[in-house]
């Protein structure tokens, strides 16, 4: 046995008051009157017989009381949990309720037993106890058990992932620094294999190295489930007319019917079907007969598990574009074959005015500027640049390889390519959007003002491998798309997760309204799946594409073995029944508190004492 308060065992003294008060209280015995005095001497004896007894009694229940109540004080607690009482302990709950909990398991969503479990917990709280909830959201929430209970009630599946190790390293940070003898994390999960992340993360190893983890999960095997692991429009602008929807399925196999029909929604309508299985790429054609932005989805049929049957994307749907090459100007014969490419396949507009302008010298209609092949003319260059107010400038040249960064053009045919020779491309004067859609070396490489593109490189093998790619073809065509339209493209990111908008949007058009952004910072994505779309003033230039993780959609469950090695430094136990779970909870260091019971012995004593003394003084009387 061990005390929590052991300065309080002092107190036994005290124990020592009853017995002197009984020695140094004197009592003489009534005289009673009476001819027999034989029979009055025996009488006496038996009435001081009577009498110690009784102030025996009396003085071992105070002592005992006494006792009682210091040993109260000082808090035992003892090896066994004693009547479901449990030492003062700090509780962390880390409850799984990511997109994956919302699975059907005989004929109950998965997150509803995880939630009765917890609630479970949470009524055994005691008042002294420390308690947190985690949710998939990652927020440690502290309050009451009963409030506590009452978040765990309204938690639904949430689309944002839940990493395991990273819940669990909080909610044993938690714990550990609460200054509490007693702790333990309970993680309650379907215990999806691919939530434990990388088994080998040292924050979990030092968070919760020592701490009692106690994992429960259902003991029902996982359904079998697919889902929609990915979708787009296929280019992400589609020339009027329509384009392609491609995608893939994830999952494991239904057995009673292993490929399942997908459907593709566009604009609320249903535009095109197919068939897949888990694991299989799909493309779908898609008509398109009016322009502009849209916000479509790809469905699958319903399964066990809703919350992956269904993936939004975004497409942007365009006239054709007429574009001009300058006079003059040697851009070289990569970029004369990539337009003959777009204008065979009906990206380019022949004859008319002039989308679309490229060449070596800004003009105030826009256009792609690259830089003269001549380094004589880069100071009329840059004063052209002025002119037109495209609010940059052609600086000092830099012949050195570095790798091209091109979040601004995602999906544009830029990523990978490297750059050997270019201009530093500067600021200068202001200009009402102004943004960086490629870096090289951190430095910008192609930026835009207004309706202006500027490249700090020829496109020519000497100076960038971009021709030389596959992708060389799709990087022109989103090159001349901004620059006639503006877009800032789509932007895809998991909800919640930390994404950067292009530097020229100015609010991100939420379901409750406009939410002002700076573009070119990090903001959190919406928590909820959809389309969103990018305005700069109030035009749209793009849209953030908001889906679930695909690993949601893999329900395979994680092993015993496989739970140690994510959590090398915890003692972690798990069981798969909600009354294995009932009686490991609260035994993080295997005690029980003996406290309760000694307050109410402690009561018992001093009735039974104050009714002993009652008696003695009746019969004084």
């Amino acid at each position: 046995m061990i005390f929590l308060q052991p300065l309080a065992l002092f107190g036994l003294a005290f124990a020592l008051v009853p017995p002197l008060l009984h020695l140094f209280q004197r009592r003489h015995p009534p005289d009673v009157v009476f001819p027999a005095a034989r029979y009055l001497r025996e009488t006496a004896r038996e009435a001081q017989r009577a009498i110690r007894l009784r102030h025996l009694l009396l003085m071992l229940l105070r002592v005992a009381a006494v006792v009682l109540l210091v040993l109260a004080a000082a808090r035992p607690v003892v090896p066994v949990s004693v009547g479901g009482l449990h030492a003062p302990t700090a509780l962390a709950i880390v409850l799984d309720h990511s997109l994956s909990s919302g699975a059907v398991v005989g004929g109950r969503r998965v997150v509803d037993d995880l939630a009765q479990r917890a609630r479970e917990t949470l009524r055994e709280a005691r008042g002294g106890d420390a308690v947190w909830l985690v949710g998939a959201d990652g927020l440690a929430r502290r309050g009451s058990a009963q409030e506590l209970a009452e978040v765990a009630t309204r938690l639904q599946p949430d689309a944002r992932r839940l990493d395991l190790v990273a819940a669990t390293a909080l909610a044993a940070g938690l714990v550990r620094g609460s200054g509490y003898a007693t702790a333990e994390v309970h993680l309650l999960t379907d215990l999806q294999r691919s939530a434990l992340g990388d088994a080998s993360g040292p924050s979990a190893d030092s968070a919760a190295r020592g701490v009692p983890l106690l994992v429960y999960h259902p003991a029902a095997e996982p359904p079998p489930n697919r889902g929609v692991a990915e979708a787009r429009a296929d280019p992400a602008t589609w020339i009027l007319g329509g384009g392609s929807v491609t995608g893939r399925a994830a999952g494991a196999p239904v057995p009673a019917s292993p490929r399942a029909a997908v459907t593709v929604l566009l604009a609320g309508r249903e535009v095109g079907r197919t068939v897949a299985a888990p694991g299989d790429a799909f493309a779908v054609r898609v008509a398109a007969t009016r322009p502009g932005w849209y916000a479509g989805a790809v469905e699958l049929e319903p399964d066990e598990l809703r919350g992956d049957d269904r993936r939004p994307f975004a497409v942007r749907v365009a006239e054709p574009v007429a574009v001009a090459v300058e006079a003059g100007a040697d851009l070289g014969r990569f970029v004369a074959d990539a337009l003959a490419v777009l204008a065979g396949a009906g990206q380019l507009r022949p004859g008319g005015a002039p989308d679309v302008r490229l060449g070596e010298t800004a003009r105030a209609g826009g256009g792609v500027v690259f830089p003269p092949h001549d380094p004589l003319q880069v100071g009329a260059a840059n004063r052209a640049l002025d002119a037109a107010g495209a609010g940059w400038r052609f600086g000092a040249p830099v012949e050195r390889a570095d790798t091209v960064e091109a979040p601004g053009l995602a999906g544009g045919g830029f990523g990978g390519a490297r750059v050997a020779r270019r201009y530093r491309l500067e600021p200068a004067g202001g200009v009402g959007r102004r943004a960086v859609l490629a870096r090289v070396g951190g430095e910008p490489w192609i930026v835009r003002g207004g309706r202006t593109v500027v490249v700090g490189s020829r496109f020519v093998p000497e100076e960038t491998d971009l021709p030389l790619s596959a992708g060389f073809v799709p990087a022109v065509a989103g090159l001349i798309l901004r620059a006639a339209r503006g877009d800032e493209g789509i932007v895809g990111a998991a909800p919640g997760d930390v994404v950067t908008l292009p530097e020229a949007v100015t609010a991100l058009q939420a379901a409750d309204g406009p939410v002002r952004v700076t573009g070119g910072t990090g903001i959190a994505a919406p928590a909820t799946p959809g389309v969103f779309p990018l305005l700069s003033g109030a035009d749209t230039v793009g849209a953030l594409v908001v889906a679930s993780d695909p690993r949601e959609s893999d329900l395979t469950r994680a092993g015993d073995r496989e739970v140690a090695a994510a959590f090398p430094g915890a003692r972690v136990r798990v069981v798969d029944t909600p009354r294995a779970y009932a009686v490991a909870r609260f035994a993080g260091a295997g005690r029980g508190d003996l406290t309760p019971w000694l307050l109410v012995a402690a009561l018992a004593v001093l009735v039974t004492e104050s009714l002993v003394a009652a008696g003695a003084g009746r019969r004084a009387g």
